[in-house]
């Protein structure tokens, strides 16, 4: 009974979801600079999802408008086990663990008068889903999991000045997290299964400067959200309240946008998340706790663009994307977070429908490198296991903006 409950705590520690080098942060879902690998996105100020990416553009935009967002990300994570021990022996060599998920956003914009300006956006800022399946060499402790995050951001904006913008915004974040485990038979352990759930409140803070027409900087800091995920972990036979802390951690990100001519448009973003408060992952079990060893490090990325102008409908998009990884240590990875540097390659086309509205198709590449893993559980007894293996993982975002201003 003993070593049951040291698998259910070793399983309980392990409920956060996959992750890359940016973690479970994923700015595709909800900034909607996609095309252009968000490079640009908190200075193009050109429709009402800046009411996500900076609040303080909104000033930029003189009448009502509109946007919602149809998009699919299909992830590739490959996994090759290269001699895993004692528990995690015996499964197979190799493991696809990829999923596919649809995603939806939408945001409104309004002005209040000549200084003032309100929006509203109802989109995520992180989450996904992976299956490994019952054959992974891991899935006693990860089988399939998957988070959701929904926010909701109202915001408003005040031009100080004509070329100066501040805005700021309120967060309200739910995250619903559910994970499966896998028995295993030998050692008479039973499969686990695992939920939880909890809202938490943030903010932004952003400001938008115009040097003049064609140059304009825009910034935005987002607030750390600290989500205690209340919920149940149980087997078949029975069952018991959990608590996993997962931090979605602050970030800082600077734009700007240049127009360089008639024609094209060069666009850049510099960007910073405070993934060193993820020192671990928090577990609290009825008359248990449990602290597991994360030890991450802040990222910082880089982002370079290009909006190419065709003729009066068409525009061309397109940008490249790097972001240093929170942990390049294998012993310290683990099934759902298997971390590494992260190069993103965005393209995309925009096209002017008609006065009113404005369309924005896009796909992005999104590679997580190949992180290794050397996990071990139980170490120092009988029992003592070690994962071991490498991945290779990539997403495929794609997807269509459409924008109306009345």
């Amino acid at each position: 009974m003993k070593f049951k409950n040291l698998l259910l705590l070793a399983s309980a520690s392990l409920l956060v979801t996959k992750a890359y080098a940016g973690a479970y942060m994923f700015p595709e879902l909800g900034m909607m600079s996609i095309s252009t690998a968000g490079a640009g996105a908190q200075a193009v100020a050109e429709g009402a999802e800046t009411a996500f990416a900076n609040p303080a553009a909104m000033t930029e935009l003189s009448s009502t408008a509109v946007a919602f967002n149809l998009q699919g990300m299909v992830s590739n994570i490959n996994y090759t086990d290269s001699g895993s021990t004692g528990l995690f022996a015996g499964g197979d060599s190799s493991t696809k663990a990829g999923t596919a998920m649809p995603v939806a956003s939408f945001y409104v914009v309004t002005p209040l008068s000549d200084k003032w300006s309100a929006g509203l956006a109802f989109a995520s800022a992180g989450g996904s889903i992976i299956d490994y399946g019952s054959q992974f060499s891991g899935s006693l402790l990860l089988q399939d999991a998957q988070l959701t995050t929904v926010q909701l951001n109202p915001s408003i904006a005040y031009q100080v000045k004509g070329n100066w913008s501040l805005g700021l915004g309120l967060v309200a974040e739910y995250g619903l997290l559910e994970q499966n485990f896998a028995g295993h038979e030998e050692s008479l352990l039973p499969p686990l299964t695992a939920e939880g759930s909890s809202v938490e409140f943030g903010y932004t803070l952003s400001s938008l400067y115009k040097f003049n027409h064609n140059n304009r900087v825009g910034f935005t800091y987002r607030s750390e959200l600290n989500h205690a995920m209340d919920g149940d972990i149980s087997t078949s036979n029975n069952g018991s309240t959990s608590s996993v802390n997962i931090i979605m951690p602050a970030t800082a990100i600077i734009s700007g946008y240049h127009q360089l001519n008639s024609k094209p448009a060069l666009l850049w973003s510099l960007g910073w998340s405070d993934f060193s408060k993820v020192s671990e992952t928090a577990i609290a079990l009825p008359n248990r706790e449990a602290g597991i060893a994360r030890e991450w490090q802040d990222t910082f990325s880089a982002s370079v663009g290009m909006h190419y102008p065709l003729n009066q409908q068409w525009r061309l998009e397109s940008g490249v994307y790097y972001e240093t990884s929170p942990q390049d240590d294998p012993s310290l990875q683990y099934p759902d977070v298997p971390t590494g540097e992260l190069w993103k390659l965005g393209l995309g086309a925009s096209y002017e429908i008609n006065q009113n509205w404005r369309m924005q198709m896009y796909y992005e590449y999104y590679y997580g490198g190949t992180p290794s893993i050397d996990y071990t559980l139980f170490e120092g007894s009988a029992a003592e296991s070690t994962l071991k293996g490498d991945y290779e993982a990539a997403v495929h975002f794609f997807g269509v903006l459409f924008n109306y201003q009345f």
